[in-house]
């Protein structure tokens, strides 16, 4: 399958902070930005119980076509979510879903700063009932969101766990 050009679809970026980082979530969407300001508010509502305490810091938008991400307004900038203090959280730690579009492409969401790995590095659905919200704040709005090629993702039933290395490293004295 020939590569796309990460610029073929309009994406929102959602920069976010826990533990002392900043990251970012990347959505691919045509929607306005107050529905995807809805949309990001499910995400990180669905995760408060197992997530460390986060602040959204700015959402930027990217037509399609271009790399240059401007701010724009969704409503959700600076609101709270999760536990301060939260036990098990690190801010290398993430829950992520994934899917795939009628064209076969790939999708993937990162949300870092999360607390547990489910018992083999994934909750299946049944296991966790955050980790079951997490999931359906994507599959209930997927109809909002486009892989790289445009096309509505179809994401699969389960949430994988894990530690980003790249931030294990550089969280290391």
């Amino acid at each position: 399958m020939a590569p796309l050009p990460p610029n073929s679809t309009p994406r929102f970026k959602c920069l976010y902070s826990n533990l002392s980082r900043q990251h970012d979530l990347q959505l691919r969407s045509s929607e306005s930005p107050a529905s995807i300001g809805t949309l990001i508010d499910a995400i990180f509502t669905a995760v408060t119980g197992a997530i460390a305490a986060t602040t959204i810091d700015v959402v930027e938008f990217a037509p399609s076509g271009s790399d240059i991400f401007n701010p724009v307004t969704t409503g959700i900038e600076g609101n709270t979510y999760g536990i301060s203090g939260h036990p098990n959280s690190d801010a290398a730690t993430f829950w992520s879903v994934v899917g795939r579009t009628a064209g076969a492409r790939r999708v993937r969401y990162y949300v870092f700063g999360m607390g547990g790995m489910g018992g083999d590095y994934r909750y299946v659905s049944g296991e966790s009932g955050i980790a079951d919200n997490f999931l359906a704040a994507f599959t209930l709005n997927a109809g909002d969101l486009q892989g790289i090629d445009g096309a509505v993702p179809v994401f699969k039933n389960y949430v994988n766990a894990g530690v980003n290395v790249h931030l294990q490293k550089a969280l290391r004295p």
